[in-house]
């Protein structure tokens, strides 16, 4: 798939920057943004020697979801709309160095999948690319794991020779302990709903001084 395969992506990014106080009716949409801490970020040389390069992110995720307290650089939520079956869902954004490379290749290596049934969604957009798996279980609860990484920079002050600066948005979902969840919930709800998050995601470089 691509980053424009559906129609349901512009009403997503659309409706992410429209979204209210309304927002928890379904099928709405908020934007949030995530910043990556100084430490560990990027070692930068040069006149910027002493900052650190780092990423800041933001994703389109369902109103309906509610936020819970999370550490610095990430987001966090509690999936609604079904009692029996709920997720927690964490967001978080780093920026590593790794060689250039097609962002597809990037994140199937990075994040790859048993088989291609337990491929839920990915799509690739120029040198951004993104892919949700399903992983296996904890204790009996689903897992899905998410991946968008994206080529951040290729400053010679940040990224050595034969190396480009990445940001890595990773999306993981745990469901709770004791709840019932069959595929309809990971397969046909919260996985295309994280993908559709990464696919209109976006990030930026921030250069911050480490405490």
């Amino acid at each position: 798939m691509t980053l424009a395969r559906t129609p349901l992506l512009a009403a997503a990014a659309g409706l992410a920057f429209a979204a209210s106080s309304a927002g928890a009716q379904r099928g709405v949409f908020e934007t949030r943004s995530l910043a990556e801490p100084a430490k560990p970020g990027l070692a930068v040389t040069g006149a910027l020697s002493g900052s650190r390069a780092t990423s800041v992110a933001r994703v389109v995720v369902p109103a309906a979801w509610r936020p819970l307290a999370a550490p610095a650089g990430s987001l966090r939520f509690l999936t609604a709309g079904n009692p029996s079956c709920r997720y927690t869902v964490t967001y978080t954004v780093s920026s590593v160095l790794a060689p250039g490379q097609d962002a597809a290749s990037y994140v199937t290596a990075a994040l790859p999948s048993r088989s291609s049934r337990h491929l839920i969604d990915s799509g690739v957009h120029g040198s951004r690319a993104y892919r949700v798996v399903r992983r296996p279980g904890i204790g009996g609860r689903v897992r899905l794991d998410a991946l968008w990484a994206g080529v951040l920079t290729k400053r010679t002050d940040i990224a050595p020779a034969g190396q480009v600066a990445w940001t890595a948005i990773r999306v993981a979902a745990l469901s709770r302990a004791g709840d019932e969840c069959h595929s309809g919930t990971w397969r046909q709800a919260l996985g295309p709903a994280i993908g559709d998050s990464l696919a209109v995601a976006r990030t930026s470089l921030r250069f911050t001084t480490a405490g």
